[in-house]
């Protein structure tokens, strides 16, 4: 298999690791990555990941850039669309050209976020329509709550999500409410999409969790992940100002991830009290980030606020499961909730103050009590189950494309 896609390890990028674990996992495959340089994407770099993405078996391979398309690529508030890194397709087009002199693939593999990575996959299919192709798909394209619309781009965009859709073998996406929103019912699309879901690694995790912890008198709830838009940690803060604790507690959330304005205001939010605190930790490698997660009291999730079922599965949310650690999701209805109270955890909505505060205190209340995951939920999210089924679905397109020759 090739496999392209703009994020992978050592970028520091939720699609990157996603991808990693997933590769990692898949049996009986030899695989090549093609993925932009080190720092094109973004600055973090992650060495571990890095070492641990490496270890595929197959390539992976690094497309650089010139300075000025570096520069061009960085510029803030690019009109571009589907997104910025589509100013890197002809290099990364070109770099598959002459990989397929060299190579014989089976089948090629796009992987978005960033999704002008499928419209290399458009070109290549279009040149080579005899090598099935399977896009992969973590976000929304047209229509994301997070993306403005930019006149003519934005359509010349959404015209290439319905080609890239059509012409594709096999469309793949983590969640069913995804995968109707981008196929919008129609049969033909349905008929060729797979569900299958993001994925932890076991081995990454430092230890295996013991589910029966005893509970001192201080309390670590931690958060992971960056805040943009309606999507803000303001309720959670406000909830656990007004928590009334008892005695011997201390509660302490220590937040991960990008800074926020928000966390300006720690000071205010901790109010000089001494038995509740709020403290940005900053970003750490990600091997770290699971480490934390295993030592943590209780772990949270904050999505946006709004109307309707979500249908979104934050790769956090997984890499949580896999940590064995109780999970609060402030969440609405949909994919996160679902999975939530499937692994025993709890659910609040995130623009609800006191129902937040009253989640804390109803856990709080019962945090001695042994949580346990069912071994079915997890096995659904485990990396080594997941690339099982990735590679069926692989043989799976091989199969058919032979029966139609």
């Amino acid at each position: 298999m090739l496999i392209l896609g703009y994020c992978y390890p050592p970028t520091v990028s939720p699609e990157g690791f996603v991808t990693a674990k997933l590769l990692r996992n898949v049996p009986d495959c030899k695989i090549d990555v093609l993925t932009l340089d080190n720092g094109l994407v973004g600055p973090f770099l992650d060495s571990e990941m890095g070492n641990y993405a490496e270890k595929i078996p197959g390539r992976v391979i690094r497309v650089g850039a010139s300075t000025l398309i570096r520069k061009i690529s960085n510029f803030p508030r690019l009109p571009f669309r589907p997104d910025r890194w589509i100013v890197l397709n002809h290099i990364v087009s070109s770099k598959v050209r002459k990989l397929l002199l060299r190579e014989r693939y089976d089948c090629f593999v796009t992987r978005s976020q960033y999704h002008s990575s499928h419209l290399v996959g458009l070109k290549l299919k279009r040149r080579n329509p005899e090598i099935p192709w399977i896009a992969c798909f973590s976000d929304p394209w047209s229509n994301a709550d997070h993306q403005v619309s930019v006149p003519v781009f934005s359509n010349w965009s959404d015209m290439q999500e319905r080609k890239v859709l059509e012409c594709a073998d096999c469309l793949v996406f983590p969640t069913e409410g995804l995968r109707d929103h981008f196929t919008n019912g129609d049969f033909a699309l349905n008929a060729k999409s797979a569900i299958l879901p993001h994925s932890f690694d076991a081995s990454l995790y430092a230890r295996k969790k013991s589910p029966g912890k005893s509970f001192g008198s201080s309390v670590t709830l931690r958060l992971f992940g960056s805040f943009y838009g309606a999507r803000t940690p303001d309720a959670l803060f406000s909830a656990i100002n007004r928590l009334n604790l008892e005695s011997q507690i201390n509660i302490t959330l220590e937040v991960f991830g990008a800074w926020h304005p928000s966390y300006a205001e720690f000071e205010d939010q901790n109010g000089g009290c001494k038995k509740k605190h709020v403290r940005y930790m900053g970003q750490v490698p990600h091997l770290d980030a699971l480490r934390e997660m295993q030592d943590a009291d209780l772990l949270v999730v904050v999505d946006a606020p709004g109307k309707g079922s979500s249908f979104y599965l934050p790769s956090k949310l997984v890499d949580y499961l896999g940590s064995g650690t109780p999970i609060l999701s402030l969440c609405r209805p949909g994919v996160v909730c679902d999975i939530t109270r499937k692994a025993g955890g709890i659910v609040a909505d995130p623009s609800d103050v006191y129902g937040i505060s009253e989640a804390i205190r109803n856990w709080l209340n019962a945090r001695e009590r042994k949580y346990s995951p069912s071994a079915l939920t997890l096995s659904n999210y485990e990396a080594r189950c997941v690339g099982r089924k990735f590679r069926d679905l692989v043989g799976c397109l091989l199969d058919e494309k032979v029966t139609e020759k």
